[in-house]
């Protein structure tokens, strides 16, 4: 959160002052209370999912005001979270950069990439394996680049991305350590460019990125790498025409389904989304033609499930996110309808979860995650609220590992308006819920002056300024009417 000290106005006269005169006058001067103080920084107090533009302290509470709509933990940029209540893991270790790709380790630990240098309280570049019990194992391969995409299979870790280096080895973008000691193995297929997205089939890693060689072939942004010498297959070659972000592994229907920039594999025109034979490579005849760029995609059930930036998908108006018929490549009637890009899926039996930049997913407001109904489209109850671009979402058990570029998730609905219990850090049952942005503050012995740009709070019409009681929220009958912003 971003709190603005209190300045004092050019004449001498604090904003507080200025409040109560200008309040009664004309709606007109900005407001704010307290005095600015040297403090030590806490890590244990609720943040919020957006801007705060106002504070002020009376006793053990401290009342924010700005353009918000959750209030919730410090949690660092990946953590578990209950799928049920969606409250994240208590004393998850915090990672203080971003989380692109997770996978659990199979004992109640997880294994995660991505951007960031600390783990918890411990050094660590860009890979981790943070154990059951929390602690943070003591391997470090330290790759020097971002980590996007991690495979685990009999005991090793498969690892994607940009860096250049993995345990002190040189590996160019793609690597693998062993998972129980993060040694670098001899596993080397050298990519010359990004490696964005894996999917394990039978014999093979499938990967798509940016490269135009791997495993010492020739190979357009999309091969099939042999798990034992890590050897591009002979055969296998797709060839796609630009940037593979996505693939998935069906074993049933032997089909590898790839997403991204491409407009062509395979030698055929396919938009953004395709499906390859397994063992050939071929493209089939299954050709959804989306209009836009695919971040993410997962089957199952028959379906297969898409996320992106598109609008157009499978002949259908379909925003960022759709349902595939796996047979016919045409969408189905399923259409929660993102209010902005899907940019990772997880399927668990029959909840679908979705995380990316949306706020509304299944006819529901959602901050950039939501837990999707495969039969319906409609966002479950299950709402963490993510206060950042989520770019990582694993089911697993009765956890979803959420990842991405914030700083908090979880928490409870709190519009523009909040209050913190200074001793624990946590919100309060205060809820005034103003419906716009709340940009400055006056707090009194029992009521709080909220300036800003709104017309309900506190349960009752108030333009743009407010006296709310401090027990329980409630507009007063104070009613300046203002008829322009207070700031």
């Amino acid at each position: 959160m971003s709190p603005r000290s209190t300045n004092r106005s050019p004449r001498g006269t604090s904003r507080g002052e200025a409040l109560r005169a200008g309040l009664a006058l004309a709606c007109g001067l900005a407001l704010a209370g307290g005095v600015a103080r040297a403090q030590t920084v806490r890590d244990d107090v609720f943040i919020t999912n957006g801007q705060v533009s106002a504070q002020v302290l009376r006793g053990n509470t401290l009342y924010l005001g700005g353009s918000f709509s959750f209030v919730g933990p410090v949690t660092g940029a990946g953590v578990p979270v209950d799928a049920t209540s969606g409250v994240p893991e208590s004393g998850f270790p915090r990672v203080n950069g971003t989380v692109t790709a997770a996978l659990p380790d199979g004992s109640g630990g997880w294994f995660i990439g991505g951007q960031f240098t600390a783990v918890g309280a411990v050094s660590r570049a860009n890979l981790a394996h943070v154990l059951s019990d929390h602690s943070v194992d003591a391997w470090n391969p330290a790759p020097n680049g971002v980590v996007r995409a991690l495979v685990l299979r009999s005991g090793v870790l498969y690892v994607g991305g940009d860096f250049l280096n993995l345990g002190g080895v040189a590996r160019n973008r793609i690597g693998a350590v062993d998972a129980a000691t993060g040694v670098t193995t001899a596993w080397n297929p050298n990519a010359n460019s990004s490696v964005r997205a894996f999917a394990a089939g039978v014999s093979v890693l499938y990967v798509g990125g940016q490269f135009t060689t791997i495993g010492g072939q020739a190979r357009n942004r999309i091969a099939a790498l042999n798990f034992g010498t890590g050897s591009a297959d002979p055969l296998w070659n797709p060839n796609a025409n630009s940037l593979v972000l996505a693939l998935w592994f069906d074993p049933v229907a032997s089909l590898v389904y790839a997403g991204g920039q491409f407009t062509a594999i395979d030698g055929q025109t396919r938009n953004r989304v395709a499906a390859l034979d397994a063992s050939s490579g071929f493209a089939s005849s299954w050709n959804p033609n989306s209009n836009n760029q695919v971040f993410t995609i997962v089957a199952g059930g028959g379906s297969v499930y898409v996320g992106g930036q598109f609008t157009l998908v499978g002949g259908q108006l379909r925003s960022r996110i759709a349902a595939l018929d796996a047979g016919t490549g045409l969408a189905t009637s399923w259409n929660p309808n993102a209010g902005n890009s899907v940019q990772c899926l997880s399927l668990a039996g029959s909840t679908l979860y979705a995380g990316g930049d949306f706020l509304t997913l299944g006819g529901q407001n959602r901050s950039r995650i939501a837990a999707l109904s495969t039969s319906t489209g409609l966002a479950t109850a299950w709402n963490p609220s993510a206060f950042g671009t989520v770019s990582v979402v694993v089911a697993n058990g009765g956890q979803v590992f959420v990842g991405g570029s914030f700083n908090g998730v979880g928490g409870t609905p709190r519009n523009n308006l909040a209050a913190l219990d200074v001793a624990s850090g946590q919100v309060t049952a205060w809820d005034p819920s103003a419906n716009n942005q709340v940009q400055a503050l006056l707090v009194t012995s029992s009521v709080l002056y909220a300036g800003g740009n709104f017309s309900v709070v506190g349960g009752q019409i108030r333009n743009n300024a407010a006296a709310l009681d401090l027990t329980n929220g409630q507009a007063t009958s104070w009613d300046a009417n203002c008829d322009g912003q207070v700031s």
